[in-house]
This record gives C-alpha cells, structure tokens and sequence, in this order.
C-alpha cells in the first residue's frame, strides 16, 4: 500500500497525539507519556484532546504549519475524522494516522472498516490484529505494536518495607445486574449466543481468542454489526464474572481494589479496601508502595495488560496468569505465576505477603522491574512507530514488534532506553 507525499515530510520529526474522553482520563496520561518520549527520542510533540477543541480548527492550524509527520491515538482515537464526502481527514492532508488499538475489534467494529490509504491500525495484541484483518480484509494497513510504559523514575523501595498490601487495580461490574440487563434488551436467539460465548470463555483453562469463541457459537457470515455486539457483550460478561469470582476470593485479605463499580461486593465484611475514581498518577504511587500488584488477564492470547507492566516498573511483586506472549517475552521467573482459577488466588496472594521480605522474593521483582524497563519500554515504542511510518510510507510490509528492525535507526536518533520520565511520579 503506498502512500503519497512530497520528499521533504519524510525528514519532518513531529508528531500529534489524539485523545479523548476515558475512564479515568488513562489515555490522556498514556498519551502524554507518549508525546514526551518521542521529545526525548529527538521529536517535537503535541497532545490534542478530541473532546476539548474544535477539531477542523486545530487541522486547518496542522495543514498551515506544515511540519507534521504523522497523528497516533490510542485505541483509535481521531481515526474516524472525515470531510462532508466521507473521505478521511489524513488522505485529505496526505498524513498518515497511526491507531494503537488497544481493544478487541469487536467493541469497535466500524473503526477497524476506515477506507483510508493514510490509516495504520497496529494492534497490541495478535488475535485482535487478525479479527480486525478478517472484519475488512482490504482494509487500512494493519500491523502490530507491543504496550509500553514509562518507567518508575523514584528509588523502588525494597518489599520488605511496603505497605502490606495487594494492589488490584481493575474496574469491577455486577455480572447478575449485566445479566438483567442483557434479559431486558436482548433477543432470546441472541442472548443465547451472549451466554454461550461468556461460559465458554469462563470455563476454558487457557486464554482463548474472542473471534474463535464467537465464530463456533454464531455463523461467521453474520459478521455484521449485531454480530460483534452480542461477541462483545460475551467478553464483557466473561471479564466481569471472573474478576468477581477473584475479588469474593480475596476480601478477607489486605487487598486495595482500585477502581469503580465494586458495589455489588459486601465491603462491610471485607478486610479490603476500595478506592474508585483514582487518576493514573495515584495508582502508580499505590503500586510504588504495596508489595503486590494483581494483574487479571482479560483473556487474551498474545499480550499483556498494562498493569502488568506498571506494577513490574515500579518493583513490586506482581501476580499474574500467563498467556503464550508473556511466558514468551517476559517469563514466569520474572513474576509470581496464578493457575487463574479463583479458588486459588487467596492462597497465592496470602503467600506473596507473607514471604514479601525474602531475597528470593525481591530478587524476582528486580528481575520483573528490569524486563519491564528493558523491553516494555517508551524508547522502544517510539522507535518502532518510527519504523512503522517509514514502511508503510514506501508500501513495504510493517515491522514487527518483537523483531529488531534496523529501518527503526533512520527516523529515530539514539538516545538512553526510556528516558521518558514520569511526571507523575
């Protein structure tokens, strides 16, 4: 796929950042983040909030100054900007988007149908990069990205003298209220198939893949719409039920759960503590000071979820399911490994508290924190988009993430690993 442009863009080093309205304002900060590791990498950058400003204002301004390289948004943010015709924004300016897409395409199924010759979609996560691929299959250019995040920039404190806590930092949900409310506005044919996908998933030992799951229940040819609504709402259900089952397991426990919709839980009896609506900045803090962080993945098979890797950078002892991309790329030794059953996550969690001050246990959150700085790291990202923009600018198959790709060096100069520091912190 070949992408037009004059020669002098391919020596332009800014890049603009799209993001919007989330849950928490995450993507804002993981933007942020963003934009200052591409400044330390050599780039200038800019963060625009979708939701704050007059978006054909700030493009006419973009178009008149004439130094962008490419726009980049977090699960797609901005990809859908388009003229009255239909056409998008970037084939009009003759810009490239980059989406980071984040979620299973079925939650977004029409952002992943965008026309568009200028539009990269790079999935963190294998599986989603082929539902998206099979959803428009002459789609945008498509390809792969890896989740990172800025490094913890204080001294780590040894485990030994952290609160001692578990952090869990997950938006919870009622799965009996979602439930109703699937029963009140779902079909009998198709809240059959939101069942059927829910206990599939739940029951399987192993992650699976969405699409699979969703394909052997509903006929792939109604790969439309109502299709990927009732999928998504499978999924959902799924991640709720079981992030449930681990929270009932846990609230005789030291456990810090972060995050909002936890009320179907009975806290009155609980030794855990909940503390919903906290900004990004503060949970990093959390994780900085407990000695654990639980990680819960949300049935995926070829990623990992970033509070993996914040509570790997900030030193803490993390606790986790394993999927086939982190005992490929991480490691269990780096982490303390859970089957994912809930009726053993009590016993994993108790054990890590009582053990927090061994050196076996603070060797193994060093071990964790420096995987985490060494290959989840902002530095490598940005080389990577880099990379990304100058093959798909000459029509050339996308890189891989988890290859080292030597075209990375030509629009990006060198710099330490990571420099991006943490404002937050």
């Amino acid at each position: 796929m070949t992408v037009a442009g004059d020669a002098n863009r391919q020596a332009r080093r800014h890049v603009v950042l799209c993001t919007g309205v989330s849950s928490y304002d995450v993507l804002s900060y993981l933007s942020n983040d963003l934009a200052r590791a591409f400044v330390d990498a050599g780039w200038s950058a800019e963060v625009l909030d979708l939701s704050r400003l007059s978006t054909p204002t700030e493009l006419r301004r973009i178009v008149m100054e004439n130094r962008t390289a490419f726009f980049c948004g977090y699960s797609g943010y901005g990809a859908n900007i388009a003229g009255a015709d239909g056409t998008s924004a970037y084939d009009t300016l003759g810009v490239p988007y980059v989406g980071l897409m984040l979620d299973s395409p079925s939650y977004y199924p029409t952002r992943h149908e965008t026309p568009s010759t200028h539009t990269v979609f790079l999935h963190g996560d294998d599986g989603h990069h082929d539902t998206s691929v099979a959803i428009s299959p002459a789609g945008s250019h498509r390809g792969l990205f890896r989740l990172a995040t800025s490094r913890w920039t204080r001294a780590s404190l040894p485990l030994a003298e952290r609160t001692g806590t578990v952090l869990f930092a997950s938006k919870g949900g009622d799965p009996l209220q979602y439930e109703s409310m699937l029963r009140r506005t779902v079909d009998a044919q198709g809240l059959r198939a939101v069942l059927a996908i829910a206990d599939a998933l739940g029951a399987s030992p192993v992650p699976l893949r969405l699409w699979d799951v969703a394909r052997a229940v509903m006929p792939a040819s109604l790969c439309d719409t109502r299709w990927h609504a009732l999928a998504a709402h499978g999924d959902h259900l799924a991640r709720i039920r079981r992030a449930t089952a681990v929270a009932r397991a846990l609230r005789s426990l030291p456990v810090t759960f972060v995050g909002g919709e936890w009320h179907h839980l009975d806290a009155a009896t609980s030794g855990a503590t909940f503390l919903p609506g906290t900004p990004l900045p503060d949970v990093r803090r959390l994780m900085a000071a407990a000695i654990g962080v639980l990680n819960v993945q949300p049935g995926t098979t070829d990623s990992v979820h970033d509070r993996f890797l914040l509570g790997l950078q900030a030193g803490s002892a993390v606790i986790s399911d394993s999927n086939r991309f982190i005992d490929a790329q991480i490691g269990r030794e780096q982490f303390t490994w859970w089957d994912g059953d809930a009726r053993t996550i009590a016993d994993v969690v108790a054990d890590t508290l009582r053990t927090a001050s061994s050196p076996e246990a603070q060797a193994r959150a060093e071990r964790g924190q420096a995987c985490a700085r060494e290959r989840f790291s902002l530095h490598t990202l940005v080389q990577h988009l880099g990379s990304v923009i100058d093959r798909h600018r000459e029509g050339l198959p996308l890189p891989h993430p988890d290859r080292v790709d030597a075209q990375a060096a030509s629009m990006i100069l060198p710099t330490a690993p990571d420099a991006a520091a943490d404002q937050a912190a």
